[in-house]
């Protein structure tokens, strides 16, 4: 058997965080776009949570990143994006959430098919390892995650 770290293990990653500012949006894009650089990742989903107030054609569009708000859901809680709703039926080997998960999301999250599942910064039963970054910066966050997932080895 080889051993191998969960970091360099990871071929698909599904990331989501709270949306703050533009700053901090830009900080988790230059910082995802750098570490992916040099990672074993092919595929990548973001999604950003963003309250009500928030106008998504006001935000950067990207190929990767879904804006997700409390509007993107029926009355009955149902997603309305057909698309990120497709893509969150998708299996992905690691699930990174940033901060708190009470969102409309982490209903369809939870269902998604991960063989890992991160939190940073918050608690909640639902992931396998929970982190607390000393940072709220973007980059320092992902470089915390990155680093203590490259030092868990694991048996495949």
């Amino acid at each position: 058997m080889k051993e191998r770290n969960i970091w360099n293990a990871t071929r698909s990653l599904l990331v989501v965080f709270n949306y703050e500012d533009e700053d901090q949006l830009n900080g988790y894009r230059k910082s995802l776009d750098k570490m992916l650089n040099d990672s074993n990742v092919d595929r990548l989903i973001i999604v950003v949570n963003i309250d009500k107030e928030v106008d998504k054609n006001t935000l950067p569009p990207h190929f990767l990143i879904y804006y997700n708000s409390p509007n993107d859901y029926s009355f009955w809680g149902k997603l309305k994006d057909i698309q990120l709703e497709s893509e969150l039926k998708r299996d992905y080997d690691v699930l990174i959430w940033f901060g708190n998960v009470d969102r409309p999301v982490f209903k369809e999250v939870k269902s998604a098919l991960c063989k890992r599942k991160i939190l940073v910064n918050e608690h909640n039963d639902h992931f396998d390892l929970q982190l607390n970054a000393e940072s709220t910066e973007p980059a320092e966050m992902l470089n915390f995650v990155i680093n203590t997932l490259e030092k868990i080895t694991i048996y495949e």
